[in-house]
């Protein structure tokens, strides 16, 4: 008891205890965010993030070693509500809630343990780590159509002003011989979000005022546009001249890390510029002579071993319940979602052969998509995304159409929501739809998400779905599910909608009976 009491009042332990215990418990979305680093070259740079934030610390020593150690109340209530919404994550698959909540939760976890003095000491070191948490997607994709289509119109136009013939589409760049498509690698987002944590660093160390930062931290969005555009206007120059072999393998990706530095040579310079205007004042270096250390000071009092305790306990249920669903086995198919019927109802068809890679990034642990024609000689193409376990780590969760089609040159005429009575299994589906144009071609287009016993339209529902079932420990499969059938070019909005609400019915009953009788 004696012991125990020692290593209590031992701040080394008790930040040892804490650390490990913070790992396993939100071992998911640490998991996803270091299989994003190793797996998506737009966030590499996150491997560098850690260790910065380990240098800011160090680099903040004095300013630790002499702050207060008293661990605070007020801040439970605050802490509780992010790891209730941090489990809600974990649990619902969704790593854009579960991830960006880890900083946040480990500065909070300092607050409550050791109070808000070594909170303000450290926030800066332990916030900078946002920055190695991968963007959420759909902001991610938001965004990166949004640089891309800019990049890609501002490339055109400097390849025209060298009186090059020179046509732009969407993200395609026609130069009549040779076509380029502006495809995601190169909406410039890899060199962005590297650009501003570089950008926030050189605020911090080299810029005083607080005018002076905010400047240097919002250029680094222009800065890297215009020079991602330069690039794609570089390559289609030489593109025109030389082939489009110049627009791949190395040089597109040395053009790639030369942009990189140019852009924070640029920042350098924009800084240097800066130095011109008031306050001139050099910042002070900040004092870092003290050795002493306030890990193994002792805690001040018996609140703190107990908030020390609540800590442990908060941590110890959360990993409770992330790691129990593990236990659950994914619910496979035999012959997998691949031997989805090519017959059913009135419809006839065939399989496509999809590209795995595109499968994995489209959020399905694996995919089904076939064409299909009724009788009438009408149009169907289905979509089936399959995910065996709710519990997939975080992984990519399904893209949702109305950023996928448009991003594929698709207009959106139309978006909302449809009632469907009649549904078998279900009795009344709500799902999304949407209504599409394309150099004068119409589609209508159905999508909805859904479990073994919860159907919705909205992903973000589906997620919830996904929680509940973790919390009830139910296993369950997540299904996503988009038929698009062509609309004749004489043919009503409405004769559309009344073909695709029979289509939901006939794949609903389909989709069902197919799920049951496959599962292993």
């Amino acid at each position: 008891m004696e012991m125990f009491t020692r290593l209590l009042s031992d701040n080394r332990f008790k930040i040892t205890v804490l650390s490990l215990l913070f790992i396993a418990a939100y071992w998911v979305p640490l998991h996803g965010i270091v299989h994003t680093w190793l797996n998506n070259d737009d966030y590499s740079y996150g491997l560098m993030i850690p260790p910065l934030a380990a240098y800011l610390l160090w680099e903040k020593r004095t300013a630790i070693n002499q702050a207060g150690l008293r661990g605070s109340w007020l801040v439970l209530p605050v802490l509780l509500l992010c790891i209730v919404i941090s489990l809600y994550g974990i649990l619902g698959s969704s790593g854009n809630i579960s991830m960006p909540l880890i900083p946040v939760l480990i500065i909070l976890f300092v607050a409550f343990c050791f109070g808000l003095e070594l909170t303000k000491a450290v926030v800066f070191p332990l916030g900078f780590l946002i920055f190695m948490v991968p963007v959420p997607a759909v902001l991610e994709r938001t965004l990166g159509m949004f640089l891309k289509s800019i990049s890609t119109t501002l490339g055109g136009a400097m390849i025209s002003l060298l009186n090059i013939p020179v046509h732009v589409s969407g993200n395609i760049i026609d130069l009549g011989v040779t076509q380029l498509q502006v495809v995601d690698a190169c909406n410039g987002l890899r060199y962005l979000f590297p650009l501003i944590a570089l950008g926030v660093l050189y605020a911090y160390f080299f810029e005083q005022a607080a005018w002076k930062r905010i400047v240097c931290i919002v250029a680094t969005l222009p800065i890297a546009l215009l020079l991602n555009a330069f690039r794609i206007g570089l390559t289609g120059i030489l593109a025109s001249r030389f082939g489009p072999s110049v627009a791949e393998g190395f040089f597109h990706d040395f053009t790639g890390w030369v942009l990189f530095m140019v852009s924070f040579v640029v920042l350098y310079l924009l800084g240097r510029m800066l130095a011109f205007f008031p306050p001139k004042k050099e910042r002070k270096k900040k004092g870092i002579t003290s050795d002493a250390s306030c890990a193994g000071r002792p805690a001040p009092n018996h609140s703190g071993n107990r908030i020390f305790i609540t800590a442990v306990g908060l941590l110890l249920v959360v990993g409770m319940m992330s790691w129990s669903t593990h236990a659950l086995p994914p619910v496979k198919l035999k012959g997998g979602i691949a031997s989805f019927p090519l017959v059913f109802a009135d419809w006839k068809g065939r399989a496509d052969f999809i590209d795995p890679t595109i499968v994995a990034l489209s959020g399905a642990e694996e995919s089904f998509s076939g064409q299909y024609k009724n009788s009438k000689d009408e149009p169907l193409s289905i979509y089936l995304g399959y995910r065996s376990t709710a519990f997939l780590e975080n992984e990519n969760f399904f893209h949702s159409p109305t950023v996928c089609l448009p991003s594929s040159g698709w207009k959106q005429l139309k978006t909302t929501t449809r009632t469907i009575t009649s549904v078998p299994f279900w009795g009344t589906l709500t799902v999304s739809e949407m209504l599409i144009e394309s150099m004068g071609t119409r589609q209508m287009v159905y999508f909805w998400f859904q479990t073994k016993n919860r159907a919705t339209h909205d992903k973000n529902i589906n997620r919830f779905h996904l929680a509940l079932h973790a919390i009830q420990r139910d296993n369950t499969h997540d299904l996503f599910i988009r038929p698009i059938t062509t609309l004749l070019p004489q043919e009503s909005i409405e004769n559309g909608e009344k073909r695709m609400d029979q289509v939901v019915r006939d794949l609903a009953s389909t989709v069902q009976l197919f799920v049951v009788k496959s599962s292993i």
